[in-house]
């Protein structure tokens, strides 16, 4: 269209070498002019540079549309071969198009990655923090602020863990160093011609004994000795036997056998924390032993007053006592039964926690993960 329109435009003179200017620059483009040009027969201008033909233009395809004839508004003739545009994109815009979204879904996902890894390291790291352990120190990587953030964590984990590993060195050694006077007092009780005056200071020896070896078991924590495989079945059986041999009332229904890793020194104290709980505060405790696919799962039940839910988690912090109108009494503890069971269950890589009854009563849950001896067996054999 702009090219009939520059050629209409001219005069008849000047359209020959319009023409062939436009057969020389534009590939696939050839026009033909014949005969001479005569008045307009509309007797009308022409208006040019429309999205139209110009008034008086006249054009018609033949040939398929490969090639039009047609006169100009003075009545000039031409023919007319011009390159026709397929409809729809061209093919090399097609593959523009579709490389540049190939690349950009590449780039977007480089960029979730590399922006989400660090946040899940970060995440996982802060979930896994504990004091049992060294801290492992994150690799610090990913976008500027989360490196920032990394850094400010890593720091904070190496001071959280200086200030409770000094914080325990010191609470251990006060704790042990006081078993020596607490000795030294009992020789001399021994000495009191009162038996009053005697009983009465032996009875406060043992409380302050009792508490400070509870202080030490709790700080101790984790395993004290080599985990090996053992029968947890046969453990809690000797525990349940023990308590009975004291005219305990207590029970074991569970599996025969059933094998676990651990500390057994570690777990025995746990599970006889757990029962001395029971025997204390319920009637008739039972200790059961029962498995699923994953775990080992042992539930110290009695049928005492239980405790209420809104106080179970915070029972198995130490020095939280249930009983709080009770007296101070050696025999009734000093709230780190509890504690000192759950630390040395997690220890293990298992979980404590205290449930409801039906009809009255609680019960402590405990679940450890199951060895699978025949397993590793069977890869060492290969």
């Amino acid at each position: 269209m702009a090219a009939l329109t520059a050629l209409d435009a001219a005069s008849t003179t000047e359209r020959p070498a319009i023409a062939a200017a436009l057969n020389a620059n534009l590939p696939g483009f050839h026009v033909a002019l014949s005969g001479p040009g005569v008045a307009a027969r509309n007797g009308g201008q022409p208006v040019y540079f429309q999205d139209r033909l110009p008034t008086g233009v006249e054009i018609e395809a033949q040939d398929g549309d490969k090639r039009f004839s047609g006169s100009l508004h003075d009545g000039q003739k031409f023919e007319l071969d011009a390159p026709t545009r397929r409809p729809g994109f061209p093919r090399f815009a097609i593959i523009t198009l579709g490389f540049v979204a190939v690349s950009l879904f590449i780039f977007s996902l480089w960029a979730a990655l590399s922006l989400t890894r660090p946040l899940t390291n970060f995440a996982n790291a802060a979930e896994s923090f504990g004091l049992d352990s060294v801290p492992a120190q994150l690799p610090e990587t990913g976008p500027e602020e989360v490196r920032k953030a990394t850094r400010a964590f890593n720091r904070m984990q190496r001071r959280i863990a200086e200030m409770a590993s000094q914080r325990t060195r010191m609470l251990t050694s006060v704790s042990h160093d006081l078993r020596t006077p607490i000795t030294r007092m009992r020789l001399r009780a021994e000495f009191i011609e009162s038996s009053d005056a005697k009983a009465k200071l032996l009875r406060d020896l043992d409380q302050m004994e009792a508490m400070v070896r509870g202080c030490l078991d709790y700080l101790r924590g984790g395993f004290q000795q080599e985990v090996v495989a053992l029968d947890l079945a046969s453990l809690l059986q000797a525990v349940v036997d023990q308590f009975g041999d004291v005219g305990a009332d207590a029970r074991y229904d569970g599996v025969d056998h059933l094998n676990v890793l651990g500390s057994p020194d570690d777990l025995e104290r746990a599970f006889s924390n757990l029962l001395d709980n029971a025997v204390k505060y319920g009637k008739s405790p039972e200790v059961r032993l029962l498995e699923n696919d994953e775990a080992a799962v042992v539930e110290i039940v009695d049928r005492g007053p239980g405790i209420p839910q809104e106080k179970r988690e915070s029972m198995l912090e130490p020095f939280e006592r249930g009983d709080l109108g009770a007296s101070s009494n050696a025999n009734e503890g000093f709230g780190l039964g509890l504690a000192i069971a759950r630390a040395i269950v997690e220890a293990h890589g298992g979980r404590l926690t205290l449930d409801e009854r039906t009809g009255g009563g609680l019960i402590a849950r405990v679940s450890l993960a199951k060895a699978e001896f025949e397993t590793k067996r069977n890869k060492l054999s290969k």
